[in-house]
Protein backbone atom coordinates (compact mmCIF):
# COMPACT_ATOMS: atom_id res chain seq x y z
CA UNK A 1 0.00 0.00 0.00
CA UNK A 2 1.55 3.33 -1.02
CA UNK A 3 1.25 6.92 0.78
CA UNK A 4 -1.75 8.34 -1.21
CA UNK A 5 -3.64 5.27 -0.35
CA UNK A 6 -2.49 5.00 3.33
CA UNK A 7 -4.63 8.47 3.04
CA UNK A 8 -7.35 7.62 1.71
CA UNK A 9 -8.05 4.98 3.98
CA UNK A 10 -7.30 7.61 6.78
CA UNK A 11 -9.87 9.78 5.20
CA UNK A 12 -12.36 6.97 4.89
CA UNK A 13 -12.37 5.30 8.28
CA UNK A 14 -11.62 8.87 10.37
CA UNK A 15 -14.49 10.55 12.28
CA UNK A 16 -15.75 13.85 10.44
CA UNK A 17 -15.15 15.99 13.41
CA UNK A 18 -11.66 14.96 13.95
CA UNK A 19 -9.05 17.88 11.97
CA UNK A 20 -7.22 15.58 10.92
CA UNK A 21 -9.80 14.16 8.68
CA UNK A 22 -10.25 17.52 7.15
CA UNK A 23 -6.70 17.93 6.64
CA UNK A 24 -6.98 14.47 4.58
CA UNK A 25 -9.98 15.61 2.65
CA UNK A 26 -8.52 19.13 1.79
CA UNK A 27 -4.87 17.29 0.58
CA UNK A 28 -7.50 15.05 -1.36
CA UNK A 29 -9.14 17.87 -3.20
CA UNK A 30 -6.09 19.12 -3.91
CA UNK A 31 -3.23 16.61 -4.81
CA UNK A 32 -2.35 18.35 -7.88
CA UNK A 33 -0.33 20.97 -5.91
CA UNK A 34 1.19 18.96 -2.74
CA UNK A 35 4.57 17.53 -4.94
CA UNK A 36 5.67 21.30 -5.30
CA UNK A 37 4.61 22.43 -2.05
CA UNK A 38 6.06 22.94 1.72
CA UNK A 39 4.82 22.59 4.57
CA UNK A 40 3.76 26.14 4.98
CA UNK A 41 1.64 25.79 1.32
CA UNK A 42 0.54 22.31 2.80
CA UNK A 43 -1.12 23.83 5.57
CA UNK A 44 -2.21 26.63 3.53
CA UNK A 45 -4.11 24.47 1.36
CA UNK A 46 -5.85 23.27 4.80
CA UNK A 47 -5.77 26.15 6.96
CA UNK A 48 -4.51 24.54 9.44
CA UNK A 49 -0.84 25.20 11.04
CA UNK A 50 2.54 23.28 9.97
CA UNK A 51 2.63 21.74 13.34
CA UNK A 52 -0.88 20.07 12.31
CA UNK A 53 0.27 18.88 9.22
CA UNK A 54 3.30 17.60 10.74
CA UNK A 55 1.43 15.69 13.27
CA UNK A 56 -1.02 14.56 10.62
CA UNK A 57 2.06 13.12 8.58
CA UNK A 58 2.99 11.20 11.91
CA UNK A 59 -0.25 10.05 12.45
CA UNK A 60 -0.25 8.41 9.04
CA UNK A 61 3.30 6.61 10.23
CA UNK A 62 5.40 8.73 8.94
CA UNK A 63 8.04 10.22 11.27
CA UNK A 64 8.12 13.48 9.37
CA UNK A 65 6.71 15.62 6.81
CA UNK A 66 9.66 15.08 4.52
CA UNK A 67 9.30 11.42 4.58
CA UNK A 68 5.59 11.62 4.02
CA UNK A 69 5.77 14.27 0.99
CA UNK A 70 8.46 12.19 -0.67
CA UNK A 71 6.03 9.27 -0.71
CA UNK A 72 2.70 10.73 -1.59
CA UNK A 73 5.15 12.46 -4.87
CA UNK A 74 6.12 9.10 -5.70
CA UNK A 75 2.30 7.58 -5.90
CA UNK A 76 1.26 10.55 -7.52
CA UNK A 77 3.50 10.46 -10.56
CA UNK A 78 3.73 6.60 -10.79
CA UNK A 79 0.06 6.22 -10.05
CA UNK A 80 -0.54 4.95 -13.50
CA UNK A 81 1.77 2.08 -12.95
CA UNK A 82 1.29 1.62 -8.84
CA UNK A 83 -2.71 1.30 -9.59
CA UNK A 84 -2.14 -1.18 -12.79
CA UNK A 85 -3.86 -4.52 -12.69
CA UNK A 86 -2.24 -5.96 -15.48
CA UNK A 87 1.12 -5.03 -16.71
CA UNK A 88 2.29 -3.03 -19.49
CA UNK A 89 3.68 -6.25 -21.66
CA UNK A 90 0.46 -8.14 -20.90
CA UNK A 91 -1.87 -5.11 -22.58
CA UNK A 92 0.26 -5.14 -25.74
CA UNK A 93 -0.21 -8.95 -25.95
CA UNK A 94 -3.97 -9.07 -25.89
CA UNK A 95 -4.62 -5.72 -26.95
CA UNK A 96 -6.28 -3.76 -24.30
CA UNK A 97 -6.37 -4.01 -20.64
CA UNK A 98 -9.57 -5.53 -20.23
CA UNK A 99 -9.06 -8.33 -21.93
CA UNK A 100 -5.95 -8.73 -20.63
CA UNK A 101 -6.93 -8.39 -17.19
CA UNK A 102 -9.61 -11.48 -18.01
CA UNK A 103 -6.71 -13.60 -19.02
CA UNK A 104 -4.80 -12.95 -16.27
CA UNK A 105 -7.32 -13.70 -14.17
CA UNK A 106 -8.27 -17.00 -15.75
CA UNK A 107 -4.40 -18.26 -15.48
CA UNK A 108 -4.11 -17.07 -11.93
CA UNK A 109 -6.66 -19.70 -10.84
CA UNK A 110 -4.99 -22.37 -13.33
CA UNK A 111 -1.83 -21.67 -11.86
CA UNK A 112 -3.43 -21.59 -8.05
CA UNK A 113 -4.57 -25.10 -8.60
CA UNK A 114 -0.49 -26.39 -9.70
CA UNK A 115 0.65 -24.60 -6.78
CA UNK A 116 -1.37 -24.40 -3.89
CA UNK A 117 -0.13 -27.22 -1.31
CA UNK A 118 -3.41 -28.74 1.20
CA UNK A 119 -0.17 -29.97 3.86
CA UNK A 120 0.59 -26.23 4.08
CA UNK A 121 -3.28 -24.76 4.28
CA UNK A 122 -3.41 -27.55 6.84
CA UNK A 123 -0.75 -26.52 8.65
CA UNK A 124 -1.67 -22.89 9.04
CA UNK A 125 -5.28 -23.98 10.35
CA UNK A 126 -3.59 -25.98 12.76
CA UNK A 127 -1.51 -23.18 14.19
CA UNK A 128 -3.93 -20.85 14.18
CA UNK A 129 -5.79 -22.88 16.14
CA UNK A 130 -3.36 -23.73 18.64
CA UNK A 131 -3.09 -19.69 19.35
CA UNK A 132 -6.24 -18.04 21.24
CA UNK A 133 -5.52 -14.91 19.90
CA UNK A 134 -5.75 -13.81 16.44
CA UNK A 135 -4.79 -10.88 14.14
CA UNK A 136 -5.38 -10.62 10.35
CA UNK A 137 -3.32 -7.93 9.03
CA UNK A 138 -4.48 -7.07 5.75
CA UNK A 139 -2.97 -4.91 2.85
CA UNK A 140 -6.01 -2.43 2.73
CA UNK A 141 -8.36 -4.23 0.96
CA UNK A 142 -10.14 -6.97 2.42
CA UNK A 143 -12.96 -9.18 1.21
CA UNK A 144 -12.70 -12.72 2.81
CA UNK A 145 -10.60 -12.23 5.29
CA UNK A 146 -13.83 -11.47 7.32
CA UNK A 147 -15.60 -15.19 6.55
CA UNK A 148 -11.99 -16.28 8.22
CA UNK A 149 -12.27 -13.93 11.19
CA UNK A 150 -15.80 -15.28 11.83
CA UNK A 151 -15.06 -18.74 11.36
CA UNK A 152 -12.12 -17.53 14.36
CA UNK A 153 -14.34 -16.39 17.08
CA UNK A 154 -17.51 -19.12 16.67
CA UNK A 155 -14.53 -21.60 17.43
CA UNK A 156 -13.88 -19.38 20.87
CA UNK A 157 -10.64 -17.69 19.79
CA UNK A 158 -10.34 -13.85 19.59
CA UNK A 159 -9.90 -12.40 16.02
CA UNK A 160 -9.26 -8.81 14.95
CA UNK A 161 -8.84 -7.81 11.12
CA UNK A 162 -6.65 -4.13 11.26
CA UNK A 163 -6.31 -2.67 7.32
CA UNK A 164 -4.03 0.86 8.12
CA UNK A 165 -0.21 0.12 8.62
CA UNK A 166 -0.37 2.58 11.29
CA UNK A 167 -2.76 0.81 13.70
CA UNK A 168 -1.04 -2.63 12.72
CA UNK A 169 2.09 -1.03 14.35
CA UNK A 170 0.42 0.09 17.29
CA UNK A 171 -1.74 -2.77 17.57
CA UNK A 172 1.71 -5.17 17.33
CA UNK A 173 3.31 -3.13 20.12
CA UNK A 174 0.24 -4.10 22.85
CA UNK A 175 -0.44 -8.12 21.78
CA UNK A 176 0.39 -10.57 23.99
CA UNK A 177 2.90 -13.34 23.60
CA UNK A 178 0.12 -15.88 22.29
CA UNK A 179 -0.69 -14.34 19.11
CA UNK A 180 -1.02 -15.67 15.81
CA UNK A 181 -0.72 -12.58 13.28
CA UNK A 182 -1.82 -13.68 9.20
CA UNK A 183 0.00 -10.89 7.46
CA UNK A 184 -0.93 -9.79 3.61
CA UNK A 185 1.87 -7.98 2.83
CA UNK A 186 2.71 -7.21 -1.02
CA UNK A 187 6.20 -6.97 -1.57
CA UNK A 188 5.03 -3.58 -3.18
CA UNK A 189 4.50 -2.34 0.27
CA UNK A 190 6.52 0.66 1.67
CA UNK A 191 9.46 -1.35 2.95
CA UNK A 192 9.81 1.59 6.23
CA UNK A 193 6.40 0.48 7.32
CA UNK A 194 6.23 -2.99 6.50
CA UNK A 195 9.87 -3.92 8.58
CA UNK A 196 8.72 -1.85 11.51
CA UNK A 197 5.89 -4.02 12.04
CA UNK A 198 7.56 -7.36 11.55
CA UNK A 199 10.47 -6.29 13.91
CA UNK A 200 7.82 -5.49 16.65
CA UNK A 201 5.88 -8.33 15.85
CA UNK A 202 9.36 -10.67 16.05
CA UNK A 203 10.44 -8.90 19.63
CA UNK A 204 6.56 -9.69 20.98
CA UNK A 205 7.04 -13.27 19.81
CA UNK A 206 3.99 -13.68 17.82
CA UNK A 207 3.34 -16.45 15.28
CA UNK A 208 3.61 -14.60 11.87
CA UNK A 209 1.69 -16.64 8.80
CA UNK A 210 3.15 -14.50 6.29
CA UNK A 211 1.35 -14.26 2.66
CA UNK A 212 3.70 -11.71 0.17
CA UNK A 213 4.16 -12.23 -3.78
CA UNK A 214 7.52 -12.90 -3.88
CA UNK A 215 9.70 -15.98 -3.55
CA UNK A 216 12.88 -13.66 -2.49
CA UNK A 217 10.76 -11.44 -0.09
CA UNK A 218 12.96 -9.98 3.01
CA UNK A 219 10.38 -10.29 4.55
CA UNK A 220 10.24 -14.44 4.77
CA UNK A 221 13.08 -14.74 7.03
CA UNK A 222 10.39 -13.30 10.39
CA UNK A 223 7.52 -15.60 9.48
CA UNK A 224 7.00 -18.96 11.35
CA UNK A 225 5.08 -19.83 8.50
CA UNK A 226 4.60 -18.81 4.49
CA UNK A 227 2.35 -18.77 1.44
CA UNK A 228 4.63 -16.82 -1.00
CA UNK A 229 4.40 -16.94 -5.05
CA UNK A 230 6.07 -14.67 -7.80
CA UNK A 231 3.38 -12.24 -8.75
CA UNK A 232 3.10 -9.42 -11.11
CA UNK A 233 3.81 -6.94 -8.22
CA UNK A 234 0.55 -5.20 -9.90
CA UNK A 235 -2.99 -5.31 -8.05
CA UNK A 236 -3.85 -8.71 -9.97
CA UNK A 237 -1.74 -10.10 -6.44
CA UNK A 238 -4.58 -8.99 -4.37
CA UNK A 239 -6.98 -12.13 -6.02
CA UNK A 240 -3.90 -14.69 -5.21
CA UNK A 241 -4.34 -13.36 -2.02
CA UNK A 242 -8.32 -13.25 -1.79
CA UNK A 243 -8.04 -17.22 -3.43
CA UNK A 244 -5.50 -18.45 -0.60
CA UNK A 245 -7.34 -16.82 2.39
CA UNK A 246 -10.71 -18.23 1.22
CA UNK A 247 -8.96 -21.86 1.07
CA UNK A 248 -7.36 -21.06 4.28
CA UNK A 249 -10.98 -20.82 5.39
CA UNK A 250 -12.65 -23.25 3.82
CA UNK A 251 -10.05 -25.86 5.26
CA UNK A 252 -10.20 -24.39 8.91
CA UNK A 253 -13.75 -24.48 8.73
CA UNK A 254 -13.90 -27.97 7.79
CA UNK A 255 -11.05 -29.11 10.20
CA UNK A 256 -12.49 -27.00 13.18
CA UNK A 257 -16.65 -26.13 12.98
CA UNK A 258 -17.93 -29.06 10.66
Amino acid sequence: MHALTHMINYYNNAVNEDIYFSVARSLLENLDQLPGGNIYDWAQICCVSPSTISRFCQKLGYKSFQEFKLELSNAIRNYNMLNRYVSINQISTYGSEESAYLSALSAIVDDFVKKIDQNKLNEMADIIYSHKNIRIYTNGIYMHETNLQTNLLLSGHTARIIASPVMQIKDASSICEDTAVILTLPNVHEKTLSLELLQILQQKKACILLLTNSTCSVYLKYAFCAFCFDGSMTQIDDFYFTIFLSMLSITYRNKYLN
